[in-house]
């Protein structure tokens, strides 16, 4: 994804709305042998724990491509998400939640249908999948793989590779990568495959984290290479200095508000 904008190229995103329904605390499936694993469940309460699962957020993404509004409510397994913009020549808003999703085009309704319906879907995660990490890394969908400690600018990081359930969305053959600081639990890092023309690979390096409302906020450097069969096993800490920076995300104007018991 070379701009936070471009859903068709974040389509690893999708098993997150396939399955949000699903949200818990308990560890999605596991390779044998992977007995680091916890370090995601250790992140998850790092960054926000249950005020992800019970809270209502909003904030603005800003990238290259200009800055989106994204609203989330979260309570348990229900969701209720929204993002608007402009896109090319139109004002967009685009409201999902566990089975509706409502379109506003310069402030009027439009009938989704089911075809537009999952690509709708897909232009809200684009925005905010990685606002919420790791949250989502526990899902129902996720396949997780402990990789050991890989060493990055002379520090250590636990490598973690994220598959999907197969069928389980248009994105389920994308992979990632993340890496966690082996002591903190915090998220520092993550990567991404995508199809696409001409597909290739994401990189994103987490800075200026900051906590609001409970929640742990980060920016990221997005960098990236293009080219078709590229996969995140050819990502190591010497190559990604020979890649390009092809944007930086920031959130801005965050709030968040614990929902009432």
């Amino acid at each position: 994804m070379n701009r936070i904008g471009s859903a068709n190229r974040i389509s690893g995103i999708l098993p997150w709305v396939a399955v949000v329904l699903s949200v818990s605390s308990v560890s999605a499936a596991q390779s044998p042998g992977d007995q680091w694993l916890d370090i995601v469940d250790r992140s998850i309460e790092l960054h926000g724990g249950e005020i992800y699962r019970h809270s209502s957020s909003e904030l603005q993404v800003c990238s290259k491509s200009g800055c989106y509004r994204v609203r989330a409510r979260i309570d348990g397994g229900l969701f209720d998400i929204e993002a608007s913009g402009r896109v090319r020549d139109e004002e967009r808003r685009v409201r999902i939640t566990n089975e509706t999703v409502e379109y506003w085009q310069d402030g009027q309704a439009r009938t989704v249908g089911e075809e537009r319906s999952q690509s709708l879907r897909s232009w809200v995660m684009a925005r905010a999948y990685f606002v919420y990490l790791p949250f989502r890394l526990n899902d129902d969908s996720v396949i997780k793989q402990d990789l050991g400690i890989e060493v990055w600018d002379e520090r250590p990081l636990r490598k973690v590779k994220v598959s999907f359930v197969a069928s389980t969305s248009s994105g389920a053959d994308d992979e990632f990568l993340y890496w966690f600081d082996p002591e903190t639990a915090r998220l520092e890092q993550f990567a991404y495959s995508f199809a696409g023309d001409p597909g290739g690979l994401r990189f994103r390096r987490a800075f200026n984290y900051r906590r609001v409302g409970g929640l742990l906020f980060f920016d990221q450097e997005n960098w990236g290479a293009d080219g078709d069969g590229l996969t995140v096993d050819e990502i190591h800490a010497d190559g990604i200095a020979s890649w390009d920076l092809v944007s930086t995300v920031t959130i801005r104007k965050i709030v968040v508000k614990p929902l009432d018991p």
